[in-house]
């Protein structure tokens, strides 16, 4: 299982595979693992480490679900 350090630098995804950004960074502040996505543009948004955010991860890519990469 991949450790939170090891999300950093991977590719996120939307649900339907289209690339959204890369992993940037895992912060928690106490209610859990949140992580931050920086899109192509520089833009930055977080979403919370939880199965209805982040459906899968694995070593190539983190799936960010639909609603959440607004």
């Amino acid at each position: 299982e991949l450790a939170p350090a090891d999300l950093i630098g991977l590719a996120a995804i939307s649900e339907a595979g289209d690339a959204i950004g890369a992993v940037v960074a895992v912060e928690n502040f106490g209610a859990g693992d949140v992580i931050e996505i920086e899109r192509p543009d520089k833009k930055r948004f977080m979403v919370p480490m939880q199965p209805a955010a982040v459906p899968r991860w694995d070593e190539a890519a983190l799936t960010v679900a639909d609603g959440w990469a607004e």
